[in-house]
């Protein structure tokens, strides 16, 4: 799955919950979106990593450090 910086950017934590299948009681949070991503199997690819913020950086890479079935790569 390839994910846009600059949509996250734009457009937050909505453009994460319909891009991964999150739930819709998704809490639109970090702390959401680590639990989240500590939930799924998937392979993660970021494009435009440079609009992102460096919080939810760290948080997919924390959340890949916790689950072992999610790659999480910047390209």
């Amino acid at each position: 799955m390839q994910l846009d910086g600059k949509l996250i950017n734009e457009r937050g934590h909505d453009y994460l919950m319909e891009m991964l299948n999150f739930p819709d009681y998704y809490g639109k949070n970090l702390d959401a979106l680590y639990d989240c991503l500590c939930e799924i199997e998937c392979d993660i690819v970021l494009i435009n990593s440079g609009e992102v913020d460096d919080d939810i950086l760290d948080t997919f890479k924390d959340a890949a450090n916790e689950n072992s079935s999610l790659e999480f790569c910047i390209q």
